[in-house]
């Protein structure tokens, strides 16, 4: 009757489709009949353990009354029953049929039991998580089983809620579904969510899919898509073919159109190629392929356009992760762009426009205390005007951790050979030695930590400033002694018992000043002043540099434990005095792999930092805030101000506000004064208004403002937005944005990109079936 497709062994890929905007007239209309009764209860009828497994947002669930038989025979029940001597029968008033798998009822039943069968008025079929209900029906049978033809029926499988009606439903033997002019649906009855029309539509839940022709797409009995033919999902397995397109329509660019074709190349391959046009651009396509074996995961993805005027825009990308075995693992990394610096106008893969793509494989071994890796790593930089980062080749690192009660050891060995791609500033190879010892000397009340750091640094250099090899090298030894003594006593507050905690903590680092003029900058950074920063034994990050100081850092911590032993504030305080001053700086005004040029000897005589201060408080998930301020005390001027609050109370509101001061005073380039507020308020049980703004106070502008409507049940969750924002290239975007889940079809729709409040709405601020 049909030809069905044979059952795969990989799991369904989420189908994503980003959809602007298109609105179809209706094609064909068929009147729906209420689902009601198909099994389905609401939560208020539903017991305890019932109601656990209802999703969020549904607001009942279809319940099997299917009852499997142990007799083997069939069983004939009516209230009247005539049999012929030709074998046939009548069945007048409850005539049911029993059997081991399936059941039927109906006002009538006529004609032979084991070959063909005449049922009339409230025909109900039922077997195992399947439902159907019609006027009236025909059953043929065999030794293989039943098949079934019902008029004007309706549908339903429990287990994935799918349902539907129809002129008339055909079942097969095993268990696949033919409609002829209906529709189908996961949506609950009367919830008022999408259906799926068509002239003809085949459910085969033995595979997991079906297909459809002619298809109308309904969303509150609006028809918003046509498709002529589709294969769409009824569970997680999945099978070649077709799935969603992709629509858009804009003023610049006309027409898109995206048809992504799956295949199901074999139980651990499959790929994904995506035919692109854009009417005023070009064409184009993404390709995606993965593999999976027992040792990991490997994904090779390209995507390509041909445009009109720009001709071929290519990205490519391989990954691989392998766990070789239980202590060894291996990732390789290929990133690619062949069009110098040309980007493909639609592209869907996971890798965008970068200033450099990666190229590395690295291998990395881990037992106990032990890891190590080997490392190779590669750039490919498209454009002439962009500095090459250092490239590795290769680089060994080997650490390993030693404690017991009082003693940790903790010992790291680096070996890198760098080399310049653009061959501007110096290269070569660096070995690294850094040896951390300490011995913790601590009880209930308070510890004391002397330490060794011991860093050592030879280098193999070339430089291609001046033509020349040469040799450098550092061996370095800082001194620390870490020492906190904890105070704490029980607070009665509300006739409760709260614990409050006070740790004064002090800290004295002495990292002697050794020039290092003749040391690159492959690495080095230096380190954002906080709180916690300032009990650090290093001043900046990366193997290369070594930065020079002579310190003590003073600090108090308090901490508030409600009853419950939840920390609800937290206060902390400190500030570094500088017993000797520092000549070693990073230059501000480097900010690529322009070695020779980063090193200064620029003294800061200043004898004290900012005074460092946090403060945090966290009511559960119900409110939260915290505030860090760096304020300089020589100046009388604040550095650093931060403030962020977040509230969410269990009605669904969500309100978050932040501030950010921030003053550099050496370049003042980075600047930062913006404040973000971003709420996200229910209006009922369904709908949701959000809103979103960024002020930056420097250019005294909207950076960005996002405002949202967004709706769900339990088989649509939609958003619609007007956004606008501030590009990378400080050029303002605006736009209206419709995104939404037909669940058990797809994702349809797109946004700018730009993070937002919206993401938190669609992601994680009311998760529905995500």
């Amino acid at each position: 009757m049909h030809n069905l497709f044979k059952a795969t062994s990989i799991h369904r890929m989420t189908n994503k489709i980003r959809i602007k905007f298109i609105f179809l007239h209706s094609i064909f209309f068929i009147s729906t009949v209420s689902a009601a009764e198909l099994d389905w209860y609401p939560k208020e009828a539903l017991t305890q353990e019932q109601l656990s497994s209802v999703r969020q947002f549904c607001q009942g669930a279809y319940l099997d009354q299917w009852q499997a038989s142990t007799d083997p025979n069939t069983r004939v029940l009516a209230d009247v029953i005539v049999r012929t001597n030709e074998g046939k029968m009548r069945l007048q008033g409850g005539a049911e049929i029993l059997q081991p798998t399936q059941s039927f009822a109906a006002d009538e039943i006529n004609g032979e039991l084991d070959k063909h069968l005449q049922l009339s008025g409230n025909v109900v079929s039922r077997r195992q998580g399947q439902l159907i209900k019609a006027s009236n029906a025909e059953v043929s049978n065999s030794e293989e089983g039943s098949e079934v033809l019902f008029e004007d029926a309706q549908f339903v499988f429990h287990d994935t809620g799918i349902r539907g009606e129809a002129g008339s439903i055909g079942k097969a033997k095993n268990g696949v579904v033919f409609i002829e002019e209906g529709f189908y649906t996961t949506c609950e009855p009367g919830s008022g969510g999408w259906q799926m029309y068509g002239s003809s539509i085949v459910l085969d839940p033995n595979i997991g899919f079906g297909t459809a022709k002619h298809i109308q797409i309904r969303v509150a009995g609006f028809p918003v898509f046509y498709f002529p033919w589709i294969s769409f999902p009824l569970d997680q397995r999945r099978k070649t073919g077709f799935l969603f397109p992709s629509f858009g329509y804009s003023s610049d660019d006309g027409v898109s159109l995206s048809t992504p074709f799956y295949l199901n190349l074999a139980p651990q391959l499959d790929a994904t190629i995506t035919p692109n046009f854009v009417e005023h651009q070009g064409i184009g396509y993404d390709f995606e392929m993965r593999y999976l074996n027992e040792r990991g995961l490997t994904t090779f993805e390209e995507s390509s356009f041909y445009h009109d005027t720009e001709k071929q825009q290519t990205l490519r990308k391989l990954e691989s992760k392998q766990t070789i075995t239980e202590n060894i693992s291996a990732h390789a990394l290929f990133e690619d762009n062949p069009t110098a610096n040309k980007v493909p106008e639609v592209n869907s893969i996971s890798l965008k426009e970068e200033d450099s793509y990666e190229r590395s494989l690295t291998f990395n071994y881990q037992e106990g205390n032990l890891s190590s890796s080997a490392a190779i790593k590669r750039y490919q930089t498209p454009l002439s005007t962009n500095d090459s980062p250092f490239e590795w080749n290769p680089r060994f690192d080997a650490s390993y951790f030693y404690y017991n009660d009082w003693l940790n050891y903790r010992p790291e060995l680096q070996l890198t050979n760098f080399e310049d791609p653009d061959e501007e500033v110096t290269d070569g190879s660096r070995t690294v030695v850094n040896q951390d010892i300490n011995f913790d000397i601590a009880n209930s009340w308070g510890s004391i930590t002397p330490g060794i750091l011991h860093q050592y640094r030879e280098y193999d250099l070339h430089s291609y400033t001046n033509n020349s090899n040469y040799n450098a090298s550092i061996n370095h030894v800082s001194y620390y002694l870490d020492s906190s003594i904890e105070f704490e006593r029980t607070l009665n507050i509300n006739s409760q018992a709260w614990r409050q905690t006070l740790e004064p903590k002090v800290s004295y680092l002495n990292s002697p000043f050794k020039d290092q003029s003749d040391i690159p900058y492959f690495d080095t950074s230096e380190k954002s002043l906080t709180y916690s920063q300032a009990f650090s034994h290093t001043r900046f990050s990366g193997n290369d540099w070594i930065g020079d100081t002579e310190q003590v850092t003073l600090g108090v911590e308090s901490r508030l434990y409600d009853p419950n032993n939840n920390e609800r504030w937290a206060f902390k305080l400190g500030q570094i005095f500088y017993l000797s001053d520092r000549k070693i700086d990073i230059n501000p005004g480097v900010t690529s792999n322009d070695s020779d040029d980063s090193y200064e000897i620029s003294t800061d005589r200043s004898k004290e930092s900012p005074l460092l201060s946090e403060i945090s408080y966290k009511h559960s998930e119900l409110f939260h805030a915290s505030l860090a301020l760096n304020y300089d005390t020589s100046d009388d001027d604040l550095e650093l101000g931060k403030i962020s609050t977040s509230f969410a109370p269990n009605n669904g509101i969500r309100l978050n506000a932040s501030y950010l001061y921030s003053i550099d005073e050496d370049t003042r380039v980075t600047d930062t004064k913006q404040s973000t507020f971003g709420t996200i308020v229910p209006l009922n049980q369904n709908w949701t208004f959000m809103y979103q703004e960024d002020y930056d106070y420097i250019d005294h502008i909207r950076s960005k403002r996002t405002a949202a409507v967004g709706y769900e049940n339990c088989c649509v969750k939609a958003q619609l937005s007007y956004q606008h924002w501030r590009d990378d290239d400080e050029v303002f975007q605006k736009g209206i944005y419709l995104k939404f889940i037909l669940r058990s079809l797809s994702t349809i729709g797109q946004d700018n990109g730009v993070s937002s409040i919206g993401d938190t709405y669609w992601n994680s601020g009311k998760v529905g079936y995500e």
